[in-house]
């Protein structure tokens, strides 16, 4: 097969694994055993870096990458954003994306959601103030799909992008032991990546991380301690995780990286 053959058969896989497989309600399951993992302090703090660049957009277009449910969408328009624009890959979220929309009362002429490879965006170059996604990039042939934000994205605006990371070796455990919440070409990003990724002479890039320590431990506080968020266990790892993230010790043993990247 030729390079663009094999993103079409990559780009189908994934489809079927969210269409079919139900991929993100598998892993919303999953999440749901550990109450603890989406709001450990580290990535309370780095939602917060996320929501204080989306609070208010008014008279802002916005790109909402891999849309899912709609649930982000209705958060920008409530922001204020002039226009949101959703895109998936399954049929089935896009859908339920427009349902979520009517629902809170949006029209249609607010928002246009639509089924679409993320490689390929079918946008005219320079249409976005902002770009937004959660747990994407990681699904895509990334060098692709960044050359296309790349184009749509205003000179000046910004992309918003939290990811996983790949080398820890607890977190790497934890995925093999969970395939069903995956897809088969999903790859969190290294160390490696990053580097690559973040070209100085495209984008001017501020990055941050959460999760090196605090999301083992939350983890384990999930299932020792379900009630008790606010605990010893986290605190304390939170504080660690803090200096080694500020001296940039182990980066990529981190569980999320945010992206906050400014089109030159």
């Amino acid at each position: 097969m030729n390079s663009n053959q094999l993103l079409s058969s990559r780009v189908e896989r994934e489809k079927v694994a969210h269409d079919e497989r139900d991929v993100l309600g598998e892993n919303r399951r999953l999440r749901s055993k550990f109450a603890h993992v989406d709001c450990y302090p580290s990535r309370v703090r780095l939602l917060a870096e996320i929501a204080k660049h989306v609070s208010n957009l008014k008279q802002k277009t916005v790109l909402d990458y891999g849309c899912g449910l709609g649930i982000d969408v209705v958060r920008y328009l409530n922001a204020g954003a002039a226009k949101v624009c959703g895109i998936d890959i399954s049929e089935k979220y896009i859908e339920q994306a427009k349902a979520q929309c009517l629902v809170n009362g949006y029209c249609p002429d607010q928002y246009d959601l639509r089924v679409m490879d993320a490689h390929n965006l079918e946008y005219e170059a320079n249409s976005f103030d902002y770009v937004i996604g959660r747990g994407i990039l990681h699904h895509l042939d990334v060098k692709v799909a960044l050359r296309s934000l790349h184009r749509v994205l205003k000179p000046g605006g910004r992309m918003l992008f939290a990811e996983p990371l790949a080398d820890n070796p607890l977190l790497k455990l934890f995925r093999l032991l969970t395939p069903h919440a995956r897809t088969e070409d999903e790859r969190p990003f290294t160390r490696r990546q990053i580097a690559d990724l973040v070209l100085p002479s495209l984008w001017e890039s501020e990055i941050s991380y959460c999760g090196i320590f605090e999301a083992p431990v939350s983890m384990a506080t999930s299932i020792l301690m379900p009630s008790k968020l606010d605990n010893w266990f986290l605190r304390a790892a939170d504080k660690i995780e803090v200096s080694f993230n500020r001296l940039q010790i182990l980066s990529s043993w981190n569980q999320v990286i945010l992206f906050n990247l400014v089109k030159k």
